[in-house]
């Protein structure tokens, strides 16, 4: 059973990620594997929203690699494309403040970090 749900808001062209529970790079994969085949994602341009409130990552800097290397290849389908992770933890927060630089970096793909929705909301809006 999966611990994530996604949905489409056509309205504002958002991809809707929630996470529930522990997270699992292959958890992360697995999601990642559902959003490159959604058009929407790959060929409509639409940002993505990942709420990661209530769950707890289960990783270390090797995932993060890891996780980048994957992104870099996706690098036609991501570029210009925003990212926003709605956290509450420090742990997760300090996790994925080391993703962000690094996938900024290598991908193109702008990820920014949020602690409220209505602000995540309205970057990916812009």
């Amino acid at each position: 059973m999966k611990n994530y749900s996604i949905n489409i808001d056509h309205n504002n062209k958002i991809i809707l990620y929630q996470h529930h529970g522990t997270i699992k790079t292959e958890d992360i994969g697995s999601a990642w594997n559902e959003f490159l085949e959604l058009i929407e994602f790959t060929n409509l341009k639409y940002n993505l929203f990942s709420d990661y409130r209530n769950s707890t990552f289960i990783g270390n800097n090797k995932d993060i690699e890891h996780i980048c290397n994957t992104l870099e290849s996706l690098h036609p389908v991501l570029d210009g494309k925003k990212q926003a992770l709605l956290l509450d933890s420090p742990s997760n927060t300090a996790l994925s403040m080391l993703f962000e630089g690094e996938v900024n970096d290598r991908t193109g793909f702008i990820v920014k970090i949020f602690s409220t929705e209505e602000a995540a909301l309205a970057w990916l809006k812009k």
